[in-house]
């Protein structure tokens, strides 16, 4: 991430822009710019999106970091997810100054740190948005041209861990059932105690169809050695939420099952929590993107919140409408062989440069 700051940083220079790098470490600095404007419309937009990408699948047949372009795509890692939208912000930039346009409002172009791992950290756009950046609408440029995301469901991921005591398993202690206790076997009550759990979830406009969804366990981790009684046993979960589903409720429902096992020793601890959010379809942001989509790549796209979460609900907790996904097309993200559609990609930069000036306005 810091070298990466370093080459966005530069490339902003290099359109006159003068970049500010701010972060919990210098390290892991996230970048901000800003295009200023003349303050007339009230109005500041924000663009925003992540340097960090994931780790390469060991099923890429290309060089991951070759930057390779076969015809039409331009396969690496991670340019789909997000340097192609992250390079949209620089090319939509140095379109309007070389154009000579001031606009109404200023524009906020924010590179973050540390998404990829969960969506919830607090050193990249929630440290900004903690910091004194604010706006009155962003994108959080997301790949995909086909659905102007006005949300996305949110996430409750959990630890359970299930103490019991070791013994060996040849002992007189342990045949006579006078010492020792399976973890894992008591885990396996667990699992049988939340196999059918649902989560309460009201029908919500953004996700059409959808529900919440628990799944538990996702991941086990228990026992020493073969000849031991496992004294510990730990098994992760992940649930996926819709708007109005809260951390106290998922807790509330685990425990509820669990304090009914007799006997039942076990911690419940929560890794992560995102709150499932959603704009309206009237916002101006929403609709500026869907006609300008519809001008200019001739796509009608859909307005519907997505699967995943991402940093978008870090403004929109804010009071801040933020779409929460538009960028260029592609595919493999988070797979081998990803790659971002340059067509497309250009057409993204004249989007956003158009809906940059619907927005915000030119100054008279």
């Amino acid at each position: 991430e810091k070298e990466m700051a370093a080459v966005i940083a530069a490339q902003l220079r290099a359109i006159g822009l003068e970049p500010t790098l701010i972060g919990a470490s210098p390290e892991r600095p996230n970048v901000v710019a800003t295009l200023q404007g003349a303050a007339n419309s009230g109005k500041t937009l924000a663009l925003n999106g992540h340097m960090d990408t994931v780790m390469p699948s060991k099923q890429w047949t290309l060089d991951p970091f070759g930057a390779t372009i076969v015809g039409n795509r331009l396969y690496g890692l991670g340019v789909l997810d997000m340097k192609a939208s992250l390079a949209v912000f620089i090319y939509a930039a140095k379109a309007l100054l070389e154009a000579g346009i001031t606009l109404g409002g200023d524009l906020l172009l924010t590179f973050a740190v540390d998404e990829e791992p969960g969506g919830a950290s607090p050193y990249g756009t929630n440290y900004l948005l903690d910091h004194g950046l604010t706006a009155t609408t962003a994108i959080v440029a997301e790949p995909g041209l086909d659905n102007v995301t006005i949300g996305h469901r949110g996430g409750y991921r959990f630890k359970i861990t299930v103490r019991g005591e070791a013994a060996h398993t040849g002992s007189l202690q342990w045949e006579r059932r006078e010492l020792g206790k399976n973890a894992i076997a008591a885990m396996g009550d667990v699992i049988t105690a939340l196999r059918d759990l649902e989560i309460p979830s009201q029908p919500a406009a953004a996700f059409p169809g959808r529900k919440s969804v628990f799944t538990f366990p996702t991941l086990i981790q228990g026992g020493a050695t073969i000849n031991t009684v496992p004294e510990e046993c730990i098994a992760y979960g992940d649930s996926r939420l819709m708007p109005g589903n809260t951390e106290a409720q998922l807790e509330g429902l685990i425990r509820e099952r669990l304090d009914r096992i007799e006997g039942l020793d076990y911690s419940l601890d929560k890794l992560l929590f995102v709150p499932a959010v959603q704009i309206a379809t009237d916002e101006p942001i929403v609709q500026i993107l869907k006609g300008r989509t519809q001008e200019i790549a001739g796509i009608t796209p859909t307005t519907e919140g997505c699967g995943p979460w991402n940093d978008g609900w870090m403004f929109i907790s804010r009071g801040i409408p933020a779409i929460c996904g538009f960028g260029p097309a592609g595919a493999g993200v988070h797979a081998a062989d990803e790659y971002v559609e340059l067509d497309s990609f250009i057409a993204t930069t004249r989007i956003f440069v158009r809906a940059i000036i619907d927005y915000l306005g030119v100054a008279e």
